[in-house]
Protein backbone atom coordinates (compact mmCIF):
# COMPACT_ATOMS: atom_id res chain seq x y z
CA UNK A 1 0.00 0.00 0.00
CA UNK A 2 1.43 3.36 -1.18
CA UNK A 3 1.74 6.32 1.08
CA UNK A 4 1.17 9.69 0.42
CA UNK A 5 2.11 13.23 2.61
CA UNK A 6 0.20 16.27 2.19
CA UNK A 7 0.46 19.71 3.48
CA UNK A 8 -3.29 21.91 3.34
CA UNK A 9 -4.41 24.77 5.77
CA UNK A 10 -5.91 23.49 9.06
CA UNK A 11 -9.09 24.70 7.80
CA UNK A 12 -9.06 22.22 5.00
CA UNK A 13 -7.72 19.63 7.80
CA UNK A 14 -10.21 20.57 10.18
CA UNK A 15 -13.45 20.34 8.14
CA UNK A 16 -12.26 16.76 6.06
CA UNK A 17 -11.13 15.37 9.79
CA UNK A 18 -14.92 16.03 10.63
CA UNK A 19 -16.32 14.89 7.48
CA UNK A 20 -14.59 11.56 7.40
CA UNK A 21 -15.15 10.78 11.24
CA UNK A 22 -18.63 11.77 10.28
CA UNK A 23 -18.63 9.59 7.37
CA UNK A 24 -16.81 6.66 8.08
CA UNK A 25 -16.71 6.41 12.02
CA UNK A 26 -14.53 7.56 14.71
CA UNK A 27 -12.32 3.97 14.12
CA UNK A 28 -8.65 3.50 12.72
CA UNK A 29 -8.50 4.15 8.89
CA UNK A 30 -11.76 6.44 8.56
CA UNK A 31 -8.69 9.41 7.51
CA UNK A 32 -7.23 7.06 4.96
CA UNK A 33 -10.66 5.21 3.40
CA UNK A 34 -11.26 8.79 2.98
CA UNK A 35 -8.25 9.93 1.35
CA UNK A 36 -8.23 7.54 -0.90
CA UNK A 37 -11.99 8.10 -2.06
CA UNK A 38 -11.37 11.71 -2.45
CA UNK A 39 -7.96 11.47 -4.92
CA UNK A 40 -9.42 8.90 -6.77
CA UNK A 41 -12.66 10.98 -7.06
CA UNK A 42 -10.53 13.80 -8.02
CA UNK A 43 -8.25 11.85 -10.60
CA UNK A 44 -11.48 10.33 -12.48
CA UNK A 45 -12.50 13.58 -12.55
CA UNK A 46 -9.46 14.93 -14.45
CA UNK A 47 -9.16 12.10 -16.45
CA UNK A 48 -12.89 13.11 -17.88
CA UNK A 49 -11.30 16.70 -18.61
CA UNK A 50 -8.21 15.08 -20.08
CA UNK A 51 -9.96 12.99 -22.58
CA UNK A 52 -12.92 15.98 -23.21
CA UNK A 53 -9.77 18.37 -23.82
CA UNK A 54 -7.85 15.55 -26.17
CA UNK A 55 -10.94 14.95 -27.97
CA UNK A 56 -11.34 19.00 -29.63
CA UNK A 57 -10.33 19.33 -32.57
CA UNK A 58 -10.69 23.12 -33.18
CA UNK A 59 -11.46 25.24 -29.89
CA UNK A 60 -11.87 28.42 -31.65
CA UNK A 61 -14.97 26.72 -33.86
CA UNK A 62 -16.01 24.99 -30.76
CA UNK A 63 -16.29 28.41 -28.43
CA UNK A 64 -17.55 30.36 -31.32
CA UNK A 65 -20.84 27.36 -31.24
CA UNK A 66 -21.06 27.49 -27.61
CA UNK A 67 -21.14 30.98 -27.87
CA UNK A 68 -23.27 31.70 -31.14
CA UNK A 69 -26.14 32.85 -29.18
CA UNK A 70 -24.28 35.76 -27.23
CA UNK A 71 -25.18 39.02 -28.56
CA UNK A 72 -22.72 40.93 -26.53
CA UNK A 73 -19.66 42.25 -28.21
CA UNK A 74 -15.80 41.21 -26.41
CA UNK A 75 -15.70 44.25 -24.63
CA UNK A 76 -19.17 43.58 -22.69
CA UNK A 77 -18.62 40.79 -21.73
CA UNK A 78 -14.94 41.17 -19.95
CA UNK A 79 -16.83 43.90 -18.38
CA UNK A 80 -19.51 41.64 -17.26
CA UNK A 81 -16.70 38.82 -16.11
CA UNK A 82 -14.72 41.67 -14.45
CA UNK A 83 -17.99 42.54 -12.59
CA UNK A 84 -19.02 38.40 -11.61
CA UNK A 85 -14.94 38.27 -10.39
CA UNK A 86 -15.04 40.85 -7.79
CA UNK A 87 -18.76 39.94 -6.62
CA UNK A 88 -17.20 36.51 -5.79
CA UNK A 89 -14.29 37.99 -4.24
CA UNK A 90 -16.27 39.83 -1.73
CA UNK A 91 -18.40 36.41 -1.12
CA UNK A 92 -15.37 34.48 -0.41
CA UNK A 93 -13.67 37.23 1.75
CA UNK A 94 -17.05 37.23 3.46
CA UNK A 95 -17.19 33.71 4.22
CA UNK A 96 -13.35 33.75 5.27
CA UNK A 97 -14.03 36.09 7.88
CA UNK A 98 -17.42 34.74 9.11
CA UNK A 99 -15.42 30.71 9.17
CA UNK A 100 -12.38 32.88 11.19
CA UNK A 101 -14.96 33.97 13.73
CA UNK A 102 -16.33 30.81 14.81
Amino acid sequence: MGSIKVQVSEETEKRFRETAMRHFGFEKGSLSLAAERAFLDWSLRMKKVEKFITDVKDPASEIRGILSHVKKTSVELQHEASKIRAEKAIESANRREHLSRN
